[in-house]
């Protein structure tokens, strides 16, 4: 009888190496669930960077390379001019996507601007005003974020018998470059690169009277 009893119930020994044998599968479990979200939240970052990239690299391909030679003053008192180039910042005159509700021709800025993080590349636009002062606040929109920085340059025509070359900035009071290359440094962890851009612009003649009367 003493030994069908003991039979029917388990020690307390038993039951304490059940639980720890629960627990290391629940320990396992908790393990493998954990690595699968890491795994999918790192894909998709992956796919939101590469959309972002994609999608960035598409509006400058399209946008600056409409780029008119329309004059265009930002300040009274200063010369009308058709593009503004530098290392870090191009203004140009062109129309926006259909899809942004805004149609006509306006002054773009795209920029890389320092902040508390990084580098971000911006664009600021504001209605086209011909050749009358720009007034009014610039609509700003982030289109990149977490960039260690970068560059951009300008295609200028042969001249006196030498090739084209590029340069660090476009000074020239009216004409546009004959294309813009542009090169960022991203700082952001996911293997997405941001390729390096020529963007040929159909309204540019690479040459222009520099300000002051020079060529």
């Amino acid at each position: 009888m003493k030994g069908g009893r003991r039979q029917n119930g388990f020690t307390l020994l038993e039951i304490l190496l059940a639980l720890v044998l629960l627990a290391f599968v629940m320990l396992g479990a908790w393990g493998a669930i954990r690595g699968a979200t890491r795994v999918t939240h790192a894909a998709d970052a992956l796919m939101a960077r590469s959309e972002s990239v994609r999608t960035v690299q598409q509006f400058l391909r399209h946008y600056v390379s409409v780029a008119e030679p329309q004059p265009w003053v930002q300040v009274a008192g200063t010369r009308a001019r058709m593009f503004l180039g530098q290392p870090t910042s191009m203004q140009y005159v062109a129309p926006l996507p259909m899809q942004s509700g805004h149609a006509g021709l306006y002054l773009q800025t795209v920029s890389l601007r320092k902040d508390g993080s990084g580098v971000t590349l911006q664009l600021a636009y504001q209605p086209y005003a011909g050749d009358r002062p720009t007034t009014g606040k610039p609509v700003t929109h982030m289109l990149l974020t977490d960039l260690h920085g970068g560059k951009f340059q300008y295609l200028a025509a042969a001249a006196f018998g030498k090739p084209a070359a590029w340069r660090d900035d476009w000074q020239t009071s009216n004409g546009l470059p004959l294309a813009v290359r542009i090169h960022l440094d991203p700082a952001w962890r996911t293997r997405v690169r941001f390729p390096e851009m020529l963007i040929p612009l159909h309204g540019g003649e690479g040459i222009g009277m520099r300000i002051g009367g020079g060529r």
